[in-house]
C-alpha cells in the first residue's frame, strides 16, 4: 500500500474528509489553486500529516453545492435560479453580466483565479468575492465585447444605440466600416486602446471614449492577433501591411522582408543576422526585442546523453541547435568562437563543459536548468545523472499520485 499521497488538482474538496480513509498514510501534500473546508474537516486534518500548496483556503458550510468551473464561464440574467446556496470557483475567466441578481441570490461566496470581469455597479453587491488576478468593472449598461473586439462593416450592419465595451482593444482597420452608419445608430466605444485606418480617424474619432489609447495605423493594414513566421505565405495571407500583436520570427530563407511596406510589433522578433539591417529598414515599431538568432544547419534533439564534439562544428558551418536532450557535453577542445558562432542549445536540463568554455556556453543556452563545469552540475556527469533518476524509482511507487481538475476528499 502507498505511503504518501499527492493530489494535484485546480479544486480540492475537503469538507467531508475522514480521518480514518487517510490514517495510514505518511504523508500527504495537497497542491491546488482553491481548497474548500469546514470546521469539520480542519479538525481531520489537523490530526493528519497535510502538507497545503494552495492559492485560497476557503471556508465553506458542507450543505453549501460546490460549483467548480475550469475556463470560461458567464452568468446571464436568462440563466436558471439555483434554489439551494452554492459556492462558485471559476479557474479562469468569469464574466457576470447586468441583471443577475437573482441569479446570484444565494451565491455565498466567489472565488477567482485569473479574471473578474463585471458590471461597476453589481461589484460592491457581490458577497464575498475574492480575486487571485484582475478585476474589471465595465460601465452600467454598456454591451460587452470580446477582449479583442473587431469593429467592421458587419458590426456597423448590426450596431444598437449604445455603449460598447471591450476589456483591452478594440480594432477598426476594415475599409468599408462607414462612422456614419454607426453614429447615425447611436454606437459608441470605450476600451483601454482603439487601433484604427488612417483614413478612418476623423470619422471615427468622436465615437471613441478620448480616454481610450488611439492607434493609428496605414490603411490596408492587417492586424494579427498571434505570433508569426514572417514568410511570403504570411505576407499573401495578411497582405504587406502588418500590425502584429504578438512574437515574430524571420526564417533564415526569406524573400517577404522586400514587400513589406509596414510592420509593426507588439513583441519580439527573432531575426537571423544577414536579414537584420533588411528588418530594420521597414519596422517602424517593436515594443520587445530584436534577437538576433544563432545559423541552425543541423538540429539534435530529444537525447538522453549528447557529447558535442569539435568535429562536428567542423562538419557544420551553419551551425548545430541541440534541443530537448537530458544531458549535454561539450568537449574541451573546440574553440570559443566556434561556440558563440555554430552552436545553440535550449530546453535542455544540463549542460556541461570545461572551466575555460563556461562564459561561451552560457551564452548560447536558452532555458536549460543548469549550465557550467562538472563541480557546479550536480551529479558531475551522466552516469550519476541515471544514478539519480533511477534511485527516485523506489520513491515513486510509494507514492499515489491524483491529477484531477476537481477532487473531493
Amino acid at each position: 500500500m502507498a505511503k504518501n499521497l499527492i493530489v494535484n488538482c485546480a479544486t480540492c474538496d475537503a469538507r467531508t474528509m475522514q480521518e480514518e480513509n487517510y490514517a495510514h498514510y505518511e504523508t500527504i501534500v495537497i497542491n491546488s489553486a482553491a481548497l474548500l473546508t469546514s470546521p469539520e474537516g480542519k479538525a481531520v486534518m489537523s490530526k493528519l500529516p497535510v502538507t497545503l500548496n494552495c492559492a485560497n483556503v476557503l471556508e465553506v458550510a458542507r450543505d453549501v453545492h460546490l460549483r467548480a468551473i475550469n475556463g470560461k464561464h458567464e452568468i446571464h440574467d436568462s440563466d436558471a435560479v439555483s434554489p439551494a446556496p452554492f459556492y462558485l470557483v471559476v479557474n479562469g475567466v468569469l464574466t457576470i453580466h447586468p441583471h443577475t441578481q437573482k441569479q446570484l441570490e444565494h451565491c455565498v461566496g466567489i472565488t477567482v483565479n485569473g479574471t473578474l470581469t463585471c458590471p461597476e455597479s453589481m461589484y460592491a453587491t457581490l458577497a464575498d468575492v475574492s480575486v487571485n488576478g484582475a478585476t474589471t468593472c465595465y460601465p452600467d449598461g454598456a454591451i460587452v465585447l470580446k477582449r479583442n473586439a473587431v469593429i467592421d462593416k458587419v458590426f456597423a450592419l448590426r450596431a444598437k444605440n449604445s455603449l460598447y465595451w471591450s476589456a483591452r482593444r478594440m480594432i477598426m482597420v476594415d475599409p468599408q466600416l462607414d462612422g456614419a452608419v454607426l453614429r447615425s445608430k447611436g454606437a459608441s466605444f470605450r476600451s483601454k486602446e482603439v487601433i484604427v485606418a488612417q483614413s478612418k480617424a476623423e470619422e471615427l474619432v468622436d465615437l471613441i471614449d478620448e480616454q481610450a489609447q488611439l492607434i493609428l495605423v496605414p490603411d490596408h493594414t492587417a492586424v494579427v492577433l498571434d505570433d508569426i513566421t514572417l514568410d511570403t505565405s504570411t505576407v499573401g495571407r495578411y497582405g504587406k501591411k502588418l500590425y502584429v500583436i504578438g512574437d515574430v520570427t524571420v526564417p533564415q530563407q526569406n524573400a517577404a522582408l522586400e514587400g513589406l511596406e509596414y510592420l509593426n510589433v507588439q513583441g519580439d522578433i527573432k531575426v537571423p543576422q544577414e536579414h537584420k539591417d533588411q528588418l530594420l529598414s521597414v519596422l517602424t515599431e517593436v515594443s520587445g526585442a530584436v534577437n538576433v538568432t544563432q545559423p541552425r544547419g543541423t538540429v539534435v534533439e530529444d537525447k538522453p546523453y549528447v557529447k558535442i564534439t569539435k568535429w562536428m562544428l567542423e562538419q557544420q558551418p551553419k551551425g548545430i541547435l541541440v534541443s530537448d536532450c537530458a544531458f549535454v557535453h561539450i568537449a574541451d577542445d573546440i574553440p570559443r568562437e566556434w561556440i558563440t558562432e555554430r552552436l545553440h542549445i535550449e530546453d535542455c536540463a544540463v549542460v556541461q563543459c570545461c572551466e575555460e568554455l563556461e562564459d561561451a556556453v552560457a551564452m548560447v543556452c536558452e532555458e536549460c536548468a543548469q549550465v557550467g563545469h562538472a563541480d557546479r552540475v550536480d551529479g558531475g556527469g551522466i552516469g550519476d545523472t541515471i544514478k539519480a533518476a533511477l534511485g527516485g524509482i523506489k520513491g515513486a511507487l510509494d507514492t499515489k499520485v491524483i491529477n484531477a481538475t476537481q477532487y473531493v476528499l
